[in-house]
């Protein structure tokens, strides 16, 4: 029984230890004497450095090397996008011009005939609105020509000039100069001048209508005659602008000059559509009544023309 005994004991005496000892870093101390000697940028001595690191620690020895190479390989910077800051913008107003609104019109007429009747026309028509503060100067013109079978038998031109002021934005108080020429018409030359005032009847988006009314002082000169007549006359208008839809127009402008020597009425209808954003065309009609106008000259004048009209 003691045998047994005793040859389990020894048996567990005997026994190899199986807890494995752990093995200690290399220590900071060697890593910092390589860290300079690679700094130092000589062989010879890092070489020596490294001899003695391994002699003092055999078991190391693999840690050392890729600590020499890992230390020697070079460091790729950090790549970051720089922030890029962009100087502030000053802000550019436009600087208004001197006039705060310009509306300018141009529109040019033209017909040829040819064969049992040859017939050539030209026509040429103006408006130029210009805006600044409380006032409005409006200039117009136009011109027109024709020939029938080589004899001129049209030739007329005109010139107005009015400066209107804006009391509200409804009404508004007017000055008006007009020249006009006609080498057909029983009167030659006409000339008026006068004051008065005007309203805005209707001003929307799509439709605006004015009129004006004013007294003033009409000078007449006969045709064919050494004779000039004078005398106060009354003058009034009305302008409708429609816009119809955003290719349609629709336009009537009536002028009226009341005085003693004779009376006349100039109503133009004018229908025009968009072709291009400057550009339309369109058709109009003229009329123009005098009350009394010398003899052998008609009372009514009529004139349909195709239109193309420039606007800025």
């Amino acid at each position: 029984m003691l045998e047994v005994f005793l040859a389990q004991a020894a048996a567990v005496v005997s026994q190899p230890e199986t807890t494995e000892v752990q093995r200690e870093r290399l220590p900071h101390a060697v890593e910092r004497m390589l860290s300079a000697a690679l700094r130092l940028d000589d062989e010879t001595e890092l070489a020596a450095v490294v001899r003695a690191a391994k002699s003092a620690y055999p078991e190391h020895a693999a840690e050392i090397d890729a600590l020499v190479t890992t230390l020697q390989t070079p460091v790729e910077p950090l790549r970051i996008d720089p922030l890029v800051v962009p100087a502030p913008v000053p802000v550019e107003y436009d600087r208004p011009g001197y006039w705060e609104d310009f509306h300018a019109e141009l529109t040019l007429n033209a017909a040829e005939t040819s064969g049992n009747s040859d017939t050539l026309y030209l026509g040429l028509h103006g408006k130029l609105n210009l805006m600044r503060k409380a006032q409005i100067h409006r200039i117009e013109s136009y011109a027109n020509t024709a020939e029938a079978n080589g004899i001129e038998s049209q030739n007329n031109w005109g010139l107005s000039y009015q400066l209107d002021t804006l009391w509200t934005d409804t009404y508004f108080g007017y000055v008006r100069g007009s020249l006009d020429r006609d080498d057909f018409s029983g009167f030659e030359t006409q000339a008026f001048t006068g004051v008065g005032a005007g309203a805005y009847l209707m001003d929307t988006d799509r439709i605006t209508l004015r009129s004006e009314l004013g007294p003033g002082y009409r000078y007449l000169d006969l045709a064919n005659e050494d004779k000039t007549i004078g005398a106060i006359g009354l003058y009034g208008a009305a302008e409708l602008d429609w816009d119809i839809d955003e290719n349609w127009t629709f336009e009537v402008d009536t002028k009226v000059n009341i005085s003693g020597p004779t009376s006349s009425l100039h109503p133009t209808m004018k229908l025009n559509t968009v072709v291009s954003k400057r550009i339309s065309a369109g058709v109009s009609y003229d009329l123009r009544y005098e009350s009394n106008p010398p003899l052998m000259t008609e009372k009514l004048d009529r004139i349909l023309r195709f239109d193309v009209k420039y606007t800025y």
